[in-house]
């Protein structure tokens, strides 16, 4: 391709490959609506998933563990069912981000858009109604990634304290041998 000349047409190779290009952008002009709305739901479904697998570790970490036990018994300067509320603060993070997450797929009545409505501006009111429902849509995907981001920040501090956490102590386990006497055969069982 060469080098317009200022003053002169382009010729019809070049007309062609601009108008091509001219038209595929317009295209993806007006394809890009419709895709945000499946991108922004497909992020959620992202979340959601990452989100449900955090729960159901950390709980199942903190279930099959001794760190209950631990948090509780230990004699620190915050009471033990403090540091235990610490502990589960990131699960009721990821509930909050959980429940914005399934935000994104509730479906909403639109009062001003009217599919049936011949009118020249309908086309005008569904596309706002569409960018609206976009932007609700990744308002949503925003705060349910802030509160996974916050829960990661809380994981971070649980595992602090965990680590900072002095052991308790360990008593031996009382174990009690009964032997039985030995019987002699031909004496009296008293």
């Amino acid at each position: 391709m060469t080098t317009p000349i200022p003053g002169h047409g382009l010729d019809p190779e070049e007309e062609q490959l601009l108008q091509q290009t001219a038209e595929h952008w317009r295209q993806v002009w007006n394809e890009t609506p419709v895709q945000a709305i499946a991108r922004i739901e497909d992020a959620a479904k992202q979340l959601i998933a990452v989100t449900s697998a955090l729960q159901v570790l950390y709980a199942a970490i903190f279930a099959f563990s001794s760190i209950r036990t631990q948090v509780t018994s230990v004699q620190w300067w915050l009471p033990g069912w403090l540091l235990l509320l610490l502990f589960c603060t990131p699960l009721v993070c990821w509930l909050v981000s959980l429940a914005y997450a399934t935000r994104v797929f509730v479906p909403r009545i639109r009062p001003g858009v009217n599919f049936n409505e011949l009118s020249v501006s309908a086309w005008q009111k569904v596309k706002d109604a569409y960018g609206e429902v976009v932007e609700e849509k990744l308002r949503w995907l925003h705060y349910s990634q802030r509160w996974l981001i916050g829960s990661f920040v809380l994981v971070l501090v649980a595992v602090v304290l965990f680590v900072l956490l002095p052991t308790p102590a360990v008593t031996p386990t009382p174990i009690i041998i009964v032997t039985p006497a030995p019987h002699v055969v031909g004496s009296p069982v008293p």
